[in-house]
């Protein structure tokens, strides 16, 4: 597990998805895990504010971030760009049978419920693919903490986030699924 420096606060983060890939120097990744198969190949990193997600095929590429709203990201192939501020569910399918499903929520918790949440998470996160905290705060609170969880497949990958953010007793989450789905035929 690493440690940074800052991280925005929740109302500043945002979810984009790009059907291209973006450069990797744009982001500061500070763990990364790649998986490799058959259909696709994927990397997941774990940056200084967030997340970025990859997602290849032969004839598609896809890139989730998640980060900060005012970052300057290409405008080129986004698909969407949406605040952490409201839970949303999206579903992009593209004619190639490439199907991404994508939820995020921030979910703002009383302080006695956000440390039992948080206790759970510490010890969840020793487990995860990948994991990152902050150095803790002046305010003595136990340090900001992301974790990953990735379920790779033959066909399809999961991946699970969790962002804690003690000073307000709040976390961000996303669920993302990329998978194939055969198109559908229809009988005349």
């Amino acid at each position: 597990m690493k440690f940074s420096t800052s991280r925005p606060q929740t109302a500043e983060m945002a979810v984009s998805l790009f059907a291209r890939p973006l450069h990797p120097e744009l982001f500061d990744v500070l763990e990364r895990y790649e998986h490799q198969c058959e259909h696709y190949q994927s990397a997941v990193n774990l940056t200084t504010s967030g997340h970025v997600i990859e997602y290849h095929t032969r004839e598609n590429t896809f890139t989730e971030v998640l980060d900060w709203r005012s970052v300057d990201l290409p405008r080129i192939k986004r698909l969407c760009l949406y605040s952490t501020d409201q839970p949303r569910s999206l579903r992009y399918k593209l004619d190639s049978g490439i199907v991404v499903q994508i939820c995020f929520d921030c979910e703002y918790l009383d302080p006695d419920a956000f440390r039992r949440v948080q206790q759970e998470s510490w010890k969840q996160a020793s487990g995860a693919t990948l994991a990152h905290a902050l150095p803790e705060t002046e305010f003595d609170l136990s340090p900001p903490l992301s974790y990953i969880n990735v379920d790779p497949l033959p066909e399809a990958i999961g991946i699970h986030t969790f962002h804690l953010y003690p000073e307000e007793c709040a976390i961000v989450k996303t669920q993302s699924l990329y998978h194939y789905e055969a198109p559908t035929t229809q009988n005349a």
